[in-house]
């Protein structure tokens, strides 16, 4: 075994280079120390030494003495000998990785990386890492994911929270706590190659830090027959102007997602059929509804780009239009009115749901337009025809109730019915 002593006590028998090998087990390599000797003088070095197949290899660990006998071999221990005995080379970046940790900024790409496509997308992207106060610099980009405790968190989300944005300290609390949550399911898996040692994470530091139950303000805004109509026909001034304001008249014609709006293309629209078709929504199941004839007006008028989309995005028309779009529009039209409430794209969702109500269509009828997730088994194995004549009649009906708004017959204010706010909020 290297010791000191061992070291100084070496013969070199004139050689200019030579080698000391520590003990170990067969298969693990070797810790080295590499002697080379000149008239000027004498150069030792530690390295790993092993062999795959018939090839030696090394890597260097450090200058001795700068790095004793004792700090050598444990680096060794830990980051060469385990790797070497499992037949992997211990240098490169997969390497370089497993040894130093995936850092807090790592993990917080890969977690965005994940959730691409999903609606929330942008805004996990923004409160991780490019927002004005990102979580990753705030708890240290370059730190060790697997290093990071709730002392790192806290003040961040603190600081959030004393700055008046409660709704957003709860954001980011589920969103750090979710990339750190995929860590641990990705690492762990027994479906993905290499195990928790890709990212070196044990725990996740948010389950600790309780959320706050008040930040969770359940939306009951719809918008009145009469805020709907003007803001409906003013979107139809908008059409040419603007390639977001057939997204809003859309959703307020069939009431579904912003998101899944926006990603319409021609392989979703059946044209003979009248119908729209998801393959897969945001509750993971496909998806189809037939048009009433104002979304069918409405779609006659779009012009598919050359990659089908319907509603294409501004820098990239590979991509569908981002959320920002018909959120700018809104905002637009309420800086032009401002005797209106306050309401955001997603709320005529929530109106379609209260107006269809007022229109006569039940609850079941109107959770299965707008596909509103259910937990029965029937409902999991979904078929996208359950219903369909009771689902085109009521369409029908909701379509003659939406030309008497535009037409303004129906001015008087609608209750929205308890609980239903809560199942239209999503994106």
């Amino acid at each position: 075994m290297l010791t000191d002593v061992a070291i100084k006590a070496a013969p070199n028998s004139g050689r200019k280079v030579f080698e000391l090998k520590d003990d170990g087990p067969r298969g693990d390599g070797r810790l080295a120390l590499v002697v080379r000797c000149s008239a000027e003088r004498t150069r030792s070095e530690w390295y790993a030494v092993w062999y795959q197949g018939k090839r030696r290899s090394m890597a260097k660990l450090g200058a001795y003495p700068t790095m004793g006998v004792g700090e050598a071999r444990k680096l060794f221990a830990s980051d060469y000998a385990p790797l070497i005995a499992r037949g992997e080379t211990p240098t490169g970046p997969r390497a370089r990785r497993q040894r130093t940790g995936v850092t807090v900024k790592d993990l917080f790409k890969a977690y965005v990386v994940k959730a691409r496509g999903a609606a929330s997308s942008e805004t996990v992207e923004n409160i991780l890492l490019t927002g004005v106060d990102p979580a990753a610099k705030a708890i240290g980009e370059t730190m060790r994911a697997a290093d990071v405790n709730t002392s790192n968190i806290i003040p961040h989300l603190a600081n959030i929270y004393s700055r008046g944005s409660p709704v957003m300290a709860r954001s980011a609390r589920a969103y750090i706590g979710a990339a750190f949550a995929f860590a641990l399911a990705s690492g762990n898996s027994y479906m993905s190659r290499g195990g928790s040692a890709e990212w070196g994470v044990k725990s996740n530091p948010v389950l600790a830090i309780p959320g706050d139950p008040s930040a969770i303000k359940p939306g009951n805004r719809h918008l009145t027959p009469a805020e709907f109509r003007q803001f409906w026909f003013w979107l139809m001034k908008q059409d040419v102007r603007s390639g977001s304001a057939p997204t809003l008249r859309l959703i307020m014609a069939i009431g579904q997602r912003v998101s899944e709006i926006l990603k319409l293309s021609t392989s979703m629209y059946d044209v003979s059929a009248k119908m729209l078709d998801w393959g897969k929504t945001k509750n993971g199941q496909p998806h189809n509804i037939p048009l009433s004839p104002q979304a069918v007006t409405i779609m006659g008028i779009l012009v598919p780009n050359k990659h089908g989309l319907y509603f294409p995005g501004c820098a990239d028309d590979s991509v569908p239009l981002t959320l920002e779009a018909p959120n700018s529009l809104v905002a637009r039209y309420l800086k032009a009115h401002p005797a209106v409430p306050h309401f955001t794209p997603r709320m005529l969702r929530r109106t379609w749901k209260t107006l269809a109500g007022a229109a006569g269509l039940s609850k079941e009828i109107r959770d299965r337009l707008q596909n509103h997730a259910r937990s029965d088994v029937s409902s999991r194995h979904y078929d996208r025809w359950e219903m369909h004549p009771e689902r085109r009649a009521a369409v029908q009906a909701w379509s003659a109730y939406l030309d008497r708004i535009l037409n303004g017959d129906v001015d008087t204010e609608v209750v929205q019915l308890a609980g239903q706010g809560a199942s239209a909020g999503g994106l």
